[in-house]
């Protein structure tokens, strides 16, 4: 189930909700004091930031790119990058 941030406008606090998107709409209605805040994901994801993506995908999903790459058609086959 997704998560939402919402900001108490009179308190200025931040938490985070668990509910459905109608629960969360419904949660805007009732809560007019409440303001929804868009935040970063909070989950560990493969950035570049300390390394190629591809090496921490492993060689699984090169194999994956390549089989992509060799049913384009040639003209677009450098969009894939295998390296």
């Amino acid at each position: 189930m997704p998560t939402y941030d919402f900001k108490n406008n009179d308190t200025g606090e931040v938490k985070e909700y668990i509910m459905t998107i109608a629960e969360m709409e419904q949660f805007k209605k009732d809560n007019p004091n409440m303001q929804q805040v868009i935040s970063t994901a909070k989950h560990n994801l493969i950035t570049n930031k300390d390394g190629s993506v591809l090496t921490k995908a492993g060689d699984g999903w090169k194999e994956v790119q390549q089989r992509i790459q060799s049913g384009m058609p040639p003209k677009d086959r450098h969009l894939i990058n295998t390296k």
